[in-house]
């Protein structure tokens, strides 16, 4: 619906999803990744500066990520919502729209990766830094993209979101979305036997599941961050730098894993005189995935590093924790709430 007054200066804005929708997934599949365009109907500019979005089925929904659509997206997603059978569309990974503006990169679409708010188990609601906004031109529209876990049912959802916007006068600062993602390899351990044990087989699995671009992720991931795709080694620590390309004051930190995550840490310019922690959880759980504002903004020079930090235990999995399926396989980074990540993300202004 259309923005409404709050207080002289900024409005609400709901936005929901048009109808209830009953998760479903292919066969031998847990997971149904949704996205549904809603419409803010926003005259002018907007920034964004506080969000709460509220799951309406706890028990199944396991992400919901609010993206900015520009203009001249509209368009393809109003495709892709017409050309899927039913309400929204499926969407592993992302959008499933194009990278945006002509000659964007993968790189830079994890350096700006278009969130507007994420709710996660435990994390659901913030206000943003005073003074700073996400940037919402007038005529862009925002996909919810929401992660069933069919592993817990299939309840009907109908998520929405509660944003707090300001008019462009408010002149704030653009707060972007820095993703830091690290390759994840666990092999089984000794004495698990399975076919799904075989690397190989666990990328065919990943293709199968999720589409090939899935299947592409592992290798792309190991050439981001170690250069070199050809000889993966499993390891129940990963580890990513990101050099940063521009001045860049950081102001949010938070991670994200999945079952198998055990400590997740974020830091800056590491081994270092510099050095700064910007985020460690040295105990992860999977039901409480917060964002957390720095105490004090943190300024990042060019060329510094950001490294992402990720452990993983797969007893987890053999003890089957928090439902997850005990059968032996070689895990990868995915979509699937028994595939697994290592994610940093940051919330930065930029110089």
């Amino acid at each position: 619906q259309p923005p409404t007054p709050e207080r002289p200066g900024k409005s609400i804005l709901e936005l929901r999803m048009p109808a209830a929708y009953r998760p479903s997934a292919p066969k031998a599949t847990t997971d149904d990744y949704r996205c549904f365009l809603l419409d803010p109907k926003a005259s002018g500019d907007m920034s964004v500066t506080s969000a709460r979005i509220e799951p309406g089925a706890r028990k199944v929904v396991h992400h919901v990520i609010l993206f900015r659509v520009a203009r001249s997206q509209v368009g393809e997603a109003k495709r892709l919502d017409a050309g899927a059978r039913g309400q929204g569309w499926s969407c592993f990974g992302g959008t499933g729209l194009s990278l945006g503006a002509s000659g964007d990169t993968i790189q830079d679409s994890l350096d700006d990766a278009n969130w507007v708010a994420a709710w996660a188990p435990g994390w659901g609601g913030n206000r943003l830094p005073d003074g700073t906004g996400v940037p919402l031109p007038a005529g862009s529209q925002i996909v919810m993209q929401v992660h069933y876990n069919l592993l817990n049912g299939r309840t009907p959802d109908r998520s929405r979101a509660v944003l707090t916007v300001a008019p462009a006068s408010a002149e704030l600062e653009p707060l972007r979305t820095m993703l830091l993602p690290s390759p994840v390899e666990l092999a089984c351990t000794r004495g698990e036997r399975g076919r799904l044990c075989s690397r190989t087989e666990a990328l065919f699995e990943l293709s199968r599941k999720y589409g090939p671009e899935a299947g592409f992720a592992p290798a792309g991931l190991l050439l981001l961050c170690r250069g070199n795709a050809s000889t993966p080694q499993a390891s129940a620590v990963s580890t990513c730098d990101r050099r940063i390309a521009r001045p860049t004051t950081i102001h949010v930190a938070a991670g994200h894993m999945h079952l198998l995550g055990a400590s997740i840490r974020l830091e800056l310019n590491p081994g270092t005189s510099r050095s700064r922690i910007l985020l460690d959880i040295p105990r992860w759980d999977f039901h409480w995935q917060n964002a957390y504002q720095l105490a004090r903004p943190v300024e990042a020079k060019a060329g510094d590093v950001v490294r992402v930090t990720c452990r993983h235990d797969v007893h987890k999995r053999m003890h089957g924790e928090h439902g997850s399926p005990q059968a032996p396989r070689y895990v990868l980074w995915g979509e699937g709430t028994t595939d697994e990540m290592c994610l940093g993300i940051l919330q930065v202004t930029r110089g």
